[in-house]
């Protein structure tokens, strides 16, 4: 078995968790694969040596057929995870070394049992829809799509950009604001919820349109089908306006036109546990907090 492992720095409190996780691999005879910085800080900083089979450096080797891909940080980790497995198919597995962890659900409570869960294949996968973001200017390069949202906002403080856009060829509106979100399922409790979005259950085929302090306050978040071409174009008129892909930002000059579509792949989303969204919205947005339930 061949699985996959990226990672961000964590604090001292998740070092004992990691080695366990490590050494659990290596009583089940699996070949790992790291990402060289993430080996390089658990070596320097962790002071343990994990025994790996190889390094990658942001891209997996193409010749190696991978079981399963391990992210070990935040949501933020999962994100640039999804970038690396990109059209594998590879299922991605989080374990949370942060705090709110909507995709990085697995924390240091539960880690050795999903693990094991893993490894001896009690679980289902979530097949999570991208987005793909096209552009008369080729800001992306070949990393063009997001799982959780593609965003325009303004690079100044003083003026609103103006955006107009499009479903399907149809207007929508024009958005005078700070700036738009179009948001997947997934995406929905991320950026898109603190700008006033629905959250939306992630086997739901639609996208979410939400604009960012919009100056009209009539204008409200809109829902579409994943089908939906979305067109915006940009007529702001600041000079360059901030794109962004997930993590991913961008400069982008004015006037351009930009496309995007539901993505022809899916990212697989290891779920380990029985209703495993839900429960998490329970718990990170604090609903089980009324005690009549």
């Amino acid at each position: 078995m061949n699985i996959a492992i990226y990672g961000r720095n964590f604090g001292s409190s998740f070092s004992g968790m990691l080695i366990q996780l490590f050494e659990e691999l290596k009583q089940k005879d699996v070949d790992i694969y790291i990402d060289k910085d993430f080996n390089d800080f658990i070596t320097s900083k962790v002071f343990y040596h994990p025994e790996v089979k190889g390094v990658f450096e942001k891209e997996l080797p193409n010749e190696i057929k991978f079981d399963f891909f391990l992210s070990i940080g935040g949501d933020g980790t999962f994100l640039e995870s999804a970038t690396i497995v990109r059209d594998r198919e590879i299922p991605i597995l989080g374990f949370n070394t942060g705090r709110l962890g909507f995709l990085s659900y697995v924390n240091s409570n539960n880690l050795i049992w999903a693990l094991k869960q893993l490894l001896s294949g009690e679980y289902t996968l979530d097949k999570r829809m991208l987005l793909e973001v096209t552009c008369d200017e080729e800001f992306y390069g070949k990393n063009n799509f997001c799982l959780n949202e593609f965003a325009l906002q303004k690079k100044s403080r003083l003026n609103m950009i103006k955006l107009k856009v499009y479903a399907n060829d149809n207007y929508i509106n024009t958005y005078w604001s700070d700036g738009l979100i179009i948001s997947t399922p997934t995406g929905s409790t991320a950026y898109s919820l603190s700008c006033g979005g629905p959250i939306v259950a992630p086997h739901s085929d639609v996208l979410v349109i939400t604009p960012i302090a919009n100056h009209n306050l009539t204008v409200r978040p809109l829902v579409v089908s994943a089908d939906s071409e979305i067109k915006i174009m940009i007529e702001s008129n600041n000079d360059k306006v901030l794109a962004s892909l997930d993590y991913r930002a961008h400069s982008i000059k004015k006037s351009n036109e930009i496309t995007i579509n539901k993505a022809k792949f899916n990212i697989n989303f290891v779920n380990l546990f029985e209703n495993t969204y839900f429960s998490t919205l329970r718990s990170k947005l604090m609903w089980g907090t009324d005690l009549r339930n």
